[in-house]
């Protein structure tokens, strides 16, 4: 005969508990690397949108300061070395001279807030403000990728 469900052993039960404090304590700490991780990802964020807020704020001065003397514009504002490019365009009015601005604000080690703008007085249109790599680039060359032909 067969015995009923009823009876299952203390053993049983015991086992059936330690599987489950197991795998609660298990899915705890995955969660709780999960937040750390995730709280790390906010902290970098939070700084590099500190930093960029910051150059953008640095780069409007630094326009602001050009427009303002639009005559003689300084070669060096801030520590930050602005390009002067000087030339002639023609339009319903006639000839007239027009110069180009542009400069870097840094972000952080590895980008720069790069900005050119118009400035001939009439029209100190923006052409650029965007973000940039500050250093070079190099492809990651360690990886060998099949190319579809026969493998040694």
């Amino acid at each position: 005969m067969r015995r009923p469900l009823r009876n299952i052993g203390v053993g049983t039960m015991s086992l059936v508990m330690i599987f489950a404090v197991l795998c609660l304590t298990v899915f705890a700490m995955l969660t709780l690397s999960t937040a750390n991780a995730e709280k790390i990802m906010a902290e970098k964020t939070a700084a590099f949108v500190k930093a960029y807020y910051e150059a953008d704020s640095r780069a409007t001065q630094i326009r602001a300061q050009v427009v303002a003397a639009a005559d003689a514009p300084p070669a060096w504002i801030d520590g930050i070395e602005v390009h002067l490019e000087s030339t002639e365009t023609v339009d319903d009015a006639g000839v007239r001279a027009v110069q180009y601005v542009q400069y870097t604000c840094p972000v952080g080690e590895a980008q720069e807030l790069f900005v050119r703008f118009l400035l001939d007085g009439v029209d100190d249109r923006i052409l650029n403000w965007e973000l940039r790599l500050a250093g070079d680039w190099a492809p990651d060359a360690r990886i060998t990728i099949w190319d579809g032909g026969v493998a040694d």
